[in-house]
């Protein structure tokens, strides 16, 4: 008992889980103290706590996240969650042997890249081989992998090669696209009274490296095209243009939400936060780099956009020909307008100091003249910072200066691949096919080289006026807004779209783009600006759930939130659990209204409450 009690008065849960676990030890209950059902172990290295990033852009927020040197992971400890997400490497012969014996006595586990002294518990034996970069193909004929895509999806990093000896194999990995052999990239397997899933390549970093390029190009002109971009960090073969159109790194993160829910199957339903506001499977954002133009330029295309129901964001360059009553005007129409950082000069070699520079002096001329805060960001030129202030590379150098001066949401990842050296269309075929080259269609977080994560959204500009322009393609614009939009909405392949209308190219994109505005009116699809996605998004990654309880067929469980929003929070429950189908959801005592959709080859029930409230929950299934 003593021991106890000196775990608890450390642990930094105090006091909130000694009173819990106090409880639990004295009147013996059989049923242990529920924190969250969701523990991850990750630290500040190896992209491990990007897995948070990862989870809270699933929606399930409803996780703790420690790590094993902070001196908290026991077994009591390890004890009081349904589900362990192991991110971290470097462990330790006694830290194993707690994993072991924590699944051993019933605990699930997901790991990523563990290491070999773990391979017991997944059912694989070690080759003690390694492979860079590659291909997974996850099973659809597998539950977890059902509703996926079976196509060879990249992966970026590095792989432990394993034999499979008593596991099952969800997924199969692939030196490239002619490999025929596959070793196991994703296993599962039984262990004693527990159950152990493990990703054998760095789930976390492949995404960062799929969606933000590759790190050793950071700052180094690689395609070309004047000026260093982060299109530069995906030249040399490092996007598989050919998956554009299925977000590929979507894709590996939806299969390990198949797993967590699989995981739990026989334990309990988890609830989750959806993607978009209200029950959209889809968003529009517009953009507008409003270059040395006038606000009576300006008027015109806002004019146009404002009687289709739309809003856009503009970044000025400079703020003389832009008056303070026409922004007030606009802003309070619902429309952003921000900076324009111009770091031209060096374009070439754009370093820390100059770009900080540019940051700072854009940041106080929108603030001194028009009283604005700069929360979104689009450099001219869409010029990237690749080296932090000592010089070093870092592919998140920009996002940090970024993050540094307040600023919450960039947009400078763009398509434009115009002539370039890499060849024709390097990062994708134009028009309706164009897709996602960054592999995904989430607005996520940015991270370092460090693998650290950076407070600063990343949002793909897909539908890239200038790229068209160019190319004198004015239906291909509309059609590659389309083709997103279409699968979005239609295949499940979703995507937040960003579309830019460069003022000074209105010439060219005026009757493309408001074919695209009527399109998504035609679909009932806002079209928004950066910063109101912007609050949307901080409002849902501040939300979460707590208290989940699952007991006589109910899913008991409370909604927190205490950020407003103008639009609706939408939570998911899995429509069955077991043999078992949800009939009724009750919140704060009374019914709610809930629809079913599938997504991703499972069936949810869907529910929408207003944001800035708390909310008790009440979940029944019925044979």
């Amino acid at each position: 008992m003593v021991r106890y009690f000196k775990f608890l008065t450390m642990n930094r849960h105090f006091p909130f889980l000694t009173s819990l676990i106090i409880l639990y030890l004295i009147i013996g209950c059989s049923e242990k103290p529920k924190v969250a059902p969701i523990l991850i172990i990750a630290a500040d290295r190896d992209f491990g706590t990007y897995t948070a990033e990862i989870l809270k852009t699933e929606g399930f927020n409803e996780f703790e996240m420690d790590s094993l040197a902070g001196g908290n992971i026991n077994s009591s400890f390890l004890g009081l969650f349904d589900l362990v997400i192991l991110a971290e490497s470097g462990i330790e012969q006694d830290e194993a042997a707690l994993i072991r014996e924590y699944v051993r006595k019933g605990g699930r586990l997901i790991s990523v890249m563990p290491q070999p002294e773990l391979s017991g518990l997944f059912g694989v034996e070690p080759r003690n081989e390694m492979i860079s970069g590659g291909y997974v193909r996850i099973d659809t004929a597998k539950e977890q992998g059902r509703g996926l895509n079976p196509a060879l999806l990249q992966f970026h990093g590095l792989s432990e090669i394993y034999n499979l000896k008593s596991g099952e194999s969800l997924a199969g990995l692939f030196t490239d696209k002619a490999d025929k052999r596959g070793f196991p990239a994703i296993v599962s397997h039984n262990f004693e009274q527990g159950r152990a899933t493990a990703f054998l390549y760095n789930l976390p970093r492949s995404i960062v490296y799929t969606r933000q390029g590759n790190p050793d190009f950071a700052g180094m002109e690689k395609d070309g095209i004047p000026g260093i971009r982060g299109m530069d960090l995906f030249t040399e073969g490092w996007v598989d243009t050919s998956n554009n159109t299925i977000n590929q790194a979507d894709e590996q993160i939806a299969l390990l939400s198949h797993c967590i829910e699989n995981m739990l199957e026989d334990i309990e339903p988890l609830p989750r936060f959806w993607y978009f506001p209200d029950s959209l499977e889809c968003l529009v954002t517009l953009t507008n780099d409003g270059e040395y133009k006038t606000e009576a330029d300006f008027e015109i295309q806002f004019r146009d956009i404002d009687s289709m129901g739309a809003k856009m964001s503009i970044y000025i360059i400079g703020v003389d020909n832009v008056s303070r009553e026409w922004v007030e005007r606009w802003t309070e129409k619902g429309f952003e307008i921000a900076g324009h950082p111009d770091d031209t000069r060096e374009a070439g070699n754009p370093t820390w100091n100059n770009m900080d520079s540019a940051l700072r002096m854009r940041k106080n001329e929108i603030a001194g003249k028009y009283g604005l805060t700069i929360r979104t960001n689009v450099n001219h030129w869409f010029v990237w910072c690749g080296t932090d202030a000592d010089g070093k590379q870092d592919f998140g150098a920009q996002a940090r200066l970024e993050e540094k001066h307040g600023i919450e949401m960039d947009i400078n990842y763009a398509h434009y691949d115009m002539k370039s050296n890499q060849g024709e269309y390097f990062l994708g075929t134009p028009g309706k096919n164009q897709g996602n080259f960054t592999g995904s269609g989430h607005v996520m977080k940015f991270a370092g080289a460090d693998g650290k994560v950076i407070n600063v959204f990343q949002h793909f500009n897909a539908v890239y006026d200038q790229q068209y322009n160019e190319s004198h393609d004015p239906e291909g614009f509309f059609n590659c807004f389309r083709g997103l939009m279409d699968r979005s909405l239609q295949n499940g392949v979703y995507s937040f779209i960003s579309v830019k209308s460069h003022n000074d190219e209105y010439y060219f994109s005026k009757t493309p783009l408001l074919k695209m505005l009527a399109y998504a009116n035609l679909h009932n699809i806002p079209v928004w600006t950066e910063l109101r996605l912007l609050e949307f998004l901080r409002m849902k990654d501040q939300a979460s759930f707590s208290g989940q309880h699952w007991k006589g067929n109910q899913l008991k469980f409370r909604l927190n939130s205490a950020v407003g929003d103008g639009n609706g929070l939408t939570f998911f429950v899995p429509y069955r659990h077991q043999e078992l189908a949800c009939i009724e959801i009750m919140v704060n005592g009374q019914p709610l209204k809930f629809i079913v959709r599938r997504i991703k080859g499972f069936q949810y029930a869907m529910a929408t409450v207003k944001p800035g409230e708390n909310y008790s929950v009440e979940v029944q299934y019925k044979k």
